[in-house]
C-alpha cells in the first residue's frame, strides 16, 4: 500500500504572515502607549493568538497525518523487507538446486563418456575375437582340405597303409585329437564372443539408462534455471519497491521535520506576542520562593530538562496521593494575567493555559509563569492575582498530554528555566 502525503492550505480568513507581524507590532506599540493597567489592547493580541493557535493546530493535524502515513509506509517497508528475505531464501535454495543439477549433469555426462569408451573397447574385443575365429576357421578349413585329399579313407585302408599297427594307432589318435581340439577351440572362441557381445549389450543398456537420467537432470536444471530467473526478476522488482518506500519515508520525514519547524516558529511568535503584552505590565517581582501551584498535590511526574531529544521546559505536577485532575491551581506569585486560553482545547499543545506576569526582578529581568493542560480556566487577561491565594483554574489533561497533570513553567525574559534548580519553587 502506498500512502499519499497530506497537503495543507491557508485556513479561510487567515491573514498573511507579514500582516500578522504588523498587527502584533502595532499591538505592542499601543501597549507601550497605554497607561498602566488594562486596556482593550490585550483583547486584540488574544485574537491574534487565537488565529496563530488555529494555524498551529492545523499544522499539528498535518504532522499527525504525515506521521500516520509514514507509519503505514514503514509497515509496508517492513513487509517488503520480510518478502525480500523470503525471496532471497528461495533464490539461495534454487541456486543450490541449480548447482546440484549442474553437478549431476556433469557426473552423468562423464558416465556416458566412460560407458561409450567401454562400449568401444568391447566392440574392439568383439572385432578381435571375430578375427581370431576367422583365423581359426581358416586353419580348420585347411586341415579339412588336407584330410579330404586322402579321400574317403577307412580305418582298414589306414591300417594297410601303415607300416605297423602302432603307427596306425598313432595316426588314428592324432586325427581324433585334431578334431577334438578344433571343436573345443571353436566352442571356446564362440562362447567368448557371445560373452563380450552380452557385455556390450549390457553397457549399451546402461548407457541408455544414464542418457535417460541425463535428460531428466537437464530438464530439472532447466526448470530450476527458469525458476531462479523468475525469482531474480521478482527480487529486482521488490527491491525497487523497497527503494521507493524508503524514499517515500524519507520524504515524509522531511515534511514532518519541516512541519515541526513551522510549529516551533509559530510557538515562538505566540510567545513573542505574549511577552510583548507583558512588557506593558507594571510592578516588580519580590523574589523568594514561589507558592507551589497545586497545593494538594506536592509531587512531580517529570522534571525540567531534555527528554526524547527535546527540551521539557517545565515541571509536571502529578502522581501524588491525591489524583491531580480537577485540583485547584493557584498563582505562584503576585502578578497580572497576560494570557488566558479557555476556549482552544489544543492551545498549541499547552491546552487550556494561563500565563501570569510577575514584573521585573532586582536585576531587571521580567519573570512570568505558565500553567498548562488545565481542565478549567478561572481568570481572564488583565486580572490581578495574589500569590498562593487566587485560584486561576483546575488541573486537567487538555492539549498534548498522555495523562492528567499540571505543566508549570517559570520564564525569565520569556525563556523557560528550571524552576527548582533556580530556586523559584521547592518540592
Amino acid at each position: 500500500m502506498y500512502c499519499k502525503k497530506l497537503g495543507i492550505g491557508t485556513p479561510s480568513g487567515r491573514r498573511p504572515r507579514t500582516v500578522r507581524f504588523m498587527a502584533a507590532a502595532f499591538a505592542a506599540l499601543m501597549l507601550l502607549m497605554a497607561p498602566a493597567g488594562l486596556s482593550a489592547l490585550p483583547v486584540r493580541a488574544a485574537d491574534s493568538l487565537e488565529e496563530l493557535y488555529q494555524e498551529q493546530e492545523a499544522l499539528r493535524d498535518k504532522k499527525e497525518q504525515l506521521e500516520k502515513e509514514k507509519a503505514e509506509a514503514q509497515g509496508d517497508l517492513d513487509k517488503q523487507e520480510e518478502y525480500l528475505d523470503n525471496l532471497n531464501d528461495q533464490i539461495s535454495n534454487t541456486r543450490k538446486m541449480v548447482e546440484l543439477y549442474d553437478s549431476r549433469v556433469r557426473e552423468l555426462n562423464e558416465s556416458i563418456e566412460q560407458l561409450s569408451e567401454s562400449v568401444a573397447a568391447k566392440e574392439a574385443e568383439i572385432a578381435a575375437k571375430e578375427a581370431e575365429i576367422a583365423v581359426q576357421y581358416e586353419e580348420l578349413q585347411q586341415r579339412l582340405r588336407a584330410i579330404s585329399k586322402t579321400g574317403n579313407m577307412s580305418g582298414f585302408q589306414m591300417l594297410l597303409d601303415t607300416e605297423s599297427y602302432t603307427d596306425y594307432l598313432i595316426k588314428s589318435k592324432m586325427m581324433e585329437t585334431v578334431a577334438e581340439n578344433d571343436q573345443r577351440l571353436m566352442d571356446e572362441t564362440e562362447a567368448a564372443l557371445q560373452e563380450i557381445d552380452a557385455q556390450k549389450e549390457a553397457l549399451n543398456a546402461e548407457k541408455t539408462d544414464v542418457s535417460k537420467q541425463l535428460e531428466e537432470a537437464e530438464a530439472l536444471k532447466a526448470e530450476a534455471d527458469a525458476k531462479k530467473a523468475d525469482l531474480d526478476a521478482l527480487y529486482a522488482q521488490a527491491n525497487k519497491a523497497r527503494s521507493e518506500l524508503e524514499s517515500q519515508i524519507g520524504s515524509y520525514q522531511q515534511d514532518i521535520a519541516q512541519t515541526a519547524e513551522e510549529e516551533e516558529a509559530l510557538e515562538a511568535e505566540i510567545q513573542r506576542i505574549i511577552e510583548e503584552n507583558s512588557s506593558s505590565s507594571s510592578g516588580s517581582y519580590g523574589g523568594g520562593t514561589m507558592a507551589w501551584p497545586v497545593p494538594t498535590v506536592r509531587a512531580m511526574s517529570s522534571g525540567y530538562g531534555y527528554r526524547w531529544g527535546k527540551l521539557h521546559k517545565g515541571i509536571d505536577i502529578a502522581n501524588g496521593p491525591i489524583p491531580v485532575y480537577g485540583e485547584n491551581i493557584v498563582a505562584a506569585d503576585d502578578g497580572v494575567v497576560i494570557y488566558a486560553n479557555a476556549s482552544n482545547w489544543w492551545g498549541g499543545g499547552y491546552g487550556y493555559h494561563v500565563i501570569i506576569d510577575h514584573g521585573l526582578d532586582a536585576n531587571g529581568n521580567r519573570i512570568s509563569t505558565l500553567y498548562a493542560h488545565c481542565s478549567y480556566v478561572g481568570v481572564s487577561v488583565g486580572q490581578t492575582v495574589t500569590k498562593g491565594q487566587t485560584v486561576i483554574g483546575r488541573a486537567g489533561d487538555s492539549g498534548n498530554v498522555t495523562g492528567p497533570h499540571l505543566h508549570f513553567e517559570v520564564r525569565v525574559n520569556g525563556v523557560a528555566v528550571d524552576p527548582i534548580k533556580n530556586g523559584y519553587v521547592q518540592l
